[in-house]
C-alpha cells in the first residue's frame, strides 16, 4: 500500500488523478472527479468535484456512478464515461471505442489481459433509472449494472488499465514514464 490517498500520490512530480485527467480531458466534454471529503485537495486539477449525494456517502462505487450520472444529465451529456484515479497509462482512444461498442444504447467497459475492467467503462444516460433501482435494492457494485455491457479488449504494455496499488507499481510506472519521454 501507499499510505496516502491514492488518487494524490505523486507520479514523475504531479497527483496520479492529474495524469489520468491529462489522459482522458482530450477524448471528452468536460471532467469531474468523483470524491469525498474536502474537495480543497483536488483544486489544483480545476474540476467540480461530485460527491456522492445525500445519504449515499460512502456507499460503495455505484453512489459514486449515481453522482456522476446526475452531473451529466445536468451538463445535457448522453453518456458518461467512468475510470480509476489510479490508471495513468489510459487509451488515448478509450471513449471512442467504448462509444462505438455500446451504440448509445448499453454500457460498454474495457477488458485488458483477460480481466474486465469495470470502472473504466461508459454509461449512457438512459441507464440512470436502471442504476437508481440496483441502488435502491441494495446492490453497490458497478459490475451489477454492466450485465448487458459490450466489453472492448485493449492491449498495451504496460496494461492501459493496470491499477497502481504498491510502491513497486509506482515505480514501475515512473520507469515507463521516463521511457516514454
Amino acid at each position: 500500500r501507499m499510505g496516502a490517498e491514492k488518487a494524490l500520490v505523486a507520479l514523475a512530480g504531479r497527483p496520479l488523478v492529474a495524469h489520468v485527467a491529462a489522459r482522458l480531458a482530450p477524448q471528452v466534454a468536460t471532467l469531474a472527479l468523483s470524491a469525498n471529503g474536502d474537495p480543497a485537495r483536488f483544486a489544483m486539477l480545476g474540476l467540480p468535484v461530485l460527491p456522492d449525494l445525500p445519504g449515499e456517502a460512502g456507499e460503495g462505487p455505484l453512489a459514486g456512478l449515481r453522482a456522476g450520472l446526475g452531473w451529466a444529465a445536468r451538463e445535457g451529456a448522453e453518456a458518461l464515461i467512468t475510470v480509476a484515479t489510479d490508471t495513468p497509462f489510459l487509451p488515448a482512444d478509450l471513449v471512442e471505442r467504448l462509444a462505438a461498442a455500446s451504440g448509445g444504447l448499453r454500457p460498454s467497459h474495457a477488458v485488458s489481459g483477460g480481466r474486465a475492467h469495470y470502472t473504466a467503462a461508459l454509461w449512457p444516460l438512459a441507464r440512470t433509472a436502471a442504476v437508481a433501482e440496483r441502488f435502491a435494492a441494495g446492490e453497490r457494485r458497478l459490475r451489477a449494472c454492466l450485465g448487458d455491457a459490450a466489453e472492448v479488449a485493449f492491449a498495451g504494455d504496460p496494461d492501459p488499465f493496470a491499477n497502481l496499488n504498491t510502491p513497486e507499481d509506482l515505480a514501475r510506472a515512473e520507469a515507463q514514464l521516463r521511457g516514454a519521454s
